[in-house]
């Protein structure tokens, strides 16, 4: 068993590794820039431990502790947590085998403790050993898993399946454990531990005492009273990490906030600042066949019509995974015959599971792994996006071990004298897994470049507008004119799709502004304000349009956005540029340079802007010593070469 356990988890890795060997090369998008680079300080989560806990920075505390633990040991870069999301999916993986394996065999020991057959022994371990492995190298290699591994801000699915299945693994070693107390309650105790860490890595994970405890009777007691008697204190203190989870008012809004929020067309996103011209950001998803897209929020009713075709395609997705989309919407209600023919199939399905939980326990147990894992998200609670592909990270063990089951017994039937099942099996692995390979590791190449990742999306999901907005988004952002020319017409699309999102208006008129066109982002820059007035990218553009030609009006538009976000350092850098080059409060704009530098140890332009400021005071030796900082952070920085350069010219001249 040692060596099969090992020869299986060297494949696992294997196989992990070199489908996402290209993902190490992706780049921060959407939701990163706020998550990983704006909003948040991320060294705040690594000490006190009490951060993790509360909501006072984050209701996902532990994942943020994570991403903290990353930029602590190799700074900000997206390789460094690419190198976390990948290691957080290979050990969710691995305990996919460990759980499978180990459930198997336990179940069968259970039931056959009267019988001592050395090769009936024997064929549980062969079988649960195959199924095991089967199972868990196909979680490791699907390319449903892209966006909770390559995805870097949905490390909080991985990390919450991880700890999920950590739970369940340290409950079976309690058990193995149960005639040493001291190991017993050890294993319980990083048990409750694995499930309050999931608490606070994604609030889906409320569901996991309730599925925790269902697996205990299925798998480990033969009935509820010896449960109790010996895991009662357990599940007391297993269930009360409920309370640090944070689910419960986002998942469930009170009356008075649906109605709200069902009376407003949102389209929300976030927003990033990555440099002094800033662009807006946002998420989401629409399946152009099976709906159609209007922006508005849902009802918990019109959600739940959304969830039945959903669910089934997330399922087709499993065996065929041709059509995998970043972001399909604002999925609205589909066509009730589509509805009602979903539904039904789905309910035939729920109906077999719910006879199986008394008839056959384990497959009962499979059925509720799925419907209650998918609960939180695809039933009445009105969530702002219907469907996103990393929640099968979790329910898509229901469908890989029943066919990994199936593949063992189909090998059972074709196996002969000059053909092993083992051999069979490893050609059935083989048959599986590659294609599933091959299509993560395109997806991941495709995950690693935003034009070519936002390029797919419109191609599947033609209607959805916030896709629009971040292809128009991804093309500014490489900085080359052919792109700024295209992201114009591609942002037209976007506000047509998109009419009541300030961020695509804005990304438009940021568009215009790139390409010449300043006069012309006015309106779009204005129109984005009116849409969405707490938005401060809008303003900050608006003062960069006024900076040079107007610049009482620009600082008017600058006051706006650091009103909005005062901590952002684009504001903060334009705002106090723009007051010291027309000679407004110019100590205090001064020092709001001097300060921003002595805090973002990496931020250019407050560098840069202050030695030009010093250059054409004439105060030059000062001038040098900015550039020169410069030239630290960026060794390479022309503009700032050229400030030296200007400043070394203007002491070595002679005074008139």
């Amino acid at each position: 068993m040692v060596r099969s356990s090992l020869l299986a988890i060297l494949l696992i890795t294997t196989c992990t590794l070199i489908i996402y060997a290209n993902a190490f090369s992706g780049e921060f998008f959407q939701d990163d820039f706020h998550t990983l680079l704006g909003d948040y300080s991320l060294h705040l989560y690594l000490w006190p431990p009490s951060n993790i806990f509360t909501d006072n920075l984050n209701t996902r505390g532990f994942t943020m502790w994570t991403f903290a633990v990353n930029e602590a040991l190799s700074g900000s870069t997206a390789f460094s947590f690419h190198i976390g999301n990948v290691l957080i999916h290979l050990l969710s993986s691995l305990l996919v085998y460990l759980v499978i394996r180990q459930s198997m065999t336990l179940y069968c020991e259970r039931k056959n403790s009267n019988t001592a057959d050395p090769t009936s022994t024997a064929k549980v371990e062969e079988k649960s050993a195959w199924t095991a492995l089967i199972a868990s190298v196909l979680f490791a290699v699907h390319p449903i898993h892209i966006q909770a591994v390559t995805y870097l801000s949905q490390r909080s699915e991985a990390l919450m399946g991880l700890l999920f299945l950590g739970t369940i693994a340290t409950l079976i070693q309690a058990y193995q454990s149960r005639d040493q107390i001291e190991w017993k309650w050890f294993w319980l105790t990083l048990s409750i531990l694995c499930c309050l860490l999931g608490m606070r890595s994604k609030e889906a994970m409320v569901v996991a005492p309730l599925l925790v405890l269902w697996y205990d009777r299925v798998f480990l007691n033969d009935n509820w009273k010896f449960l109790w008697k010996s895991h009662g204190f357990y599940y007391a203190i297993l269930w009360s990490t409920l309370i640090f989870n944070s689910s419960w008012q986002a998942m469930l809004p009170s009356l008075d906030s649906l109605t709200t929020q069902l009376s407003q067309v949102t389209s929300s996103s976030v927003e990033s600042s990555e440099n002094s011209t800033s662009v807006a950001n946002s998420s989401g998803d629409s399946s152009q066949d099976l709906f159609v897209q209007r922006g508005a929020r849902l009802s918990r009713w019109e959600y739940f019509q959304t969830q039945p075709p959903i669910i089934l395609t997330y399922i087709r997705l499993v065996f065929w995974p041709s059509d995998l989309c970043f972001d399909r919407g604002h999925l609205q209600p589909p066509a009730p015959w589509i509805f009602w023919s979903c539904a039904g199939a789905l309910t035939v399905v729920f109906l077999l599971f719910f006879v199986a939980i008394f008839k056959a326990p384990i497959w009962g147990f499979l059925g509720a792994w799925f419907f209650i894992n998918l609960g939180p998200r695809s039933s009445f609670i009105a969530l702002e996006n219907p469907y996103f592909e990393y929640r099968m990270y979790l329910p898509i063990l229901s469908i890989l071990i029943p066919l990994a089951l199936g593949l063992y017994c189909l090998a059972g039937k074709l196996q002969s004298r000059n053909l092993s099942r083992g051999t069979i099996l490893s050609l059935f692995l083989v048959v599986t897994a590659v294609p599933l390979m091959a299509v993560t590791h395109l997806r991941n190449r495709i995950f690693s470049d935003p034009v070519l990742l936002w390029s797919d999306t419109v191609a599947k999901a033609p209607e959805c507008g916030r896709a629009y907005t971040n292809l128009t988004r991804a093309l500014l952002l490489t900085h080359q004119p052919e792109d700024e020319l295209k992201a114009v017409s591609i942002g037209e699309k976007a506000i047509r799709l998109n009419s009541g999102s300030g961020k695509a208006f804005n990304i438009y008129g940021l568009a215009l502004q790139r390409t010449g066109q300043a006069e012309k982002a006015i309106e779009p820059y204005q129109k984005a304000i009116a849409l969405e007035p707490k938005l401060m990218h809008p303003y900050l553009n608006l003062g960069n349009i006024y900076s040079k030609t107007d610049p009482q009006k620009a600082l008017d538009y600058y006051t706006e956005a650091m009103k909005l976000a005062p901590e952002d350092p684009a504001v903060q850098t334009n705002y106090a540029t723009t007051m010291l080059f027309n000679n407004v409060e110019v100590a205090k704009a001064e020092q709001m340079l001097i300060d921003l530098a002595g805090s973002r140890p990496t931020h250019i332009d407050s560098r840069l802007n202050l030695g030009l400021y010093y250059a054409n005071q004439g105060r030059y030796r000062e001038g040098i010593g900015w550039g020169e900082k410069v030239l630290i952070i960026n060794p390479t920085h022309q503009a700032a070469i050229e400030l030296i350069k200007f400043c070394q010219q203007k002491l070595t001249q002679p005074n008139p």
